[in-house]
């Protein structure tokens, strides 16, 4: 059950980018990107925790708020972008709560200072770019990073499969977030949209296998 609602959001998702290839949005864009991340959330309902309950509860309300946002990104204009944002926002709110839950306080590995000075960067970037959405951009760059050293910090402390997962899933999350923000700010680029759905929908899908 769980395997076929992850292949179907593997081919779901494969559809859409094409429905939207050189961001010409076919109808049947419409209809699939949501659907990818609900089969993603489907799936993610139907697994048996590894973890815990809680853990999955919240990946899952993460989700949700992932695919409000989803919606929210297929249209055009200024009150849609800063409604996507602000669902991934609380997203990675979520995220967050579920990474930490049942990790004690602790100093981040040595490594995560490479993604945070990237995102720090990334940020400098922006926001001279992000104009009156100077100040949301910024919140969510500090977000992001929460939740990728989040991830880091249930690795270290619980270590495993489901915790890797969720570290690779949060680390695709600030890349494909990244190449969001090139595309929105710094202007088009070949191949941006299917770059950028491809690698949000393998770090949701790497965040609910985590479960």
């Amino acid at each position: 059950m769980i395997t076929t609602l992850f292949c179907a959001a593997a081919l779901c998702g494969l559809l859409a980018i094409a429905a939207d290839w050189e961001e010409r949005r076919h109808r049947a864009f419409y209809l699939l990107k949501p659907l990818t991340t609900a089969l993603i959330l489907a799936g993610t309902l139907a697994a048996t925790p590894v973890a815990d309950a809680d853990y999955r509860w919240r990946v899952a309300a993460a989700l949700l708020l992932s695919l409000a946002g989803d919606a929210c990104l297929m249209f055009e204009g200024g009150r849609w972008f800063a409604a996507g944002l602000a669902s991934f926002l609380l997203a990675h709110l979520l995220f967050v709560a579920a990474f930490l839950k049942g990790v004690a306080p602790a100093v981040p590995p040595a490594w995560t200072l490479l993604p945070v000075a990237y995102g720090l960067g990334l940020c400098g970037w922006l926001l001279p770019r992000a104009g009156s959405l100077r100040i949301p951009v910024a919140l969510y760059c500090l977000v992001l990073l929460g939740m990728a050293l989040a991830a880091a910090l249930r690795l270290r402390a619980l270590g495993g499969r489901g915790p890797e997962l969720a570290l690779a899933g949060a680390l695709c999350f600030v890349a494909s977030d990244s190449l969001l923000a090139l595309r929105k700010f710094g202007g088009p680029y070949r191949g941006a949209q299917a770059l950028i759905l491809s690698s949000y929908w393998l770090a949701i899908g790497l965040i609910a296998a985590s479960v």
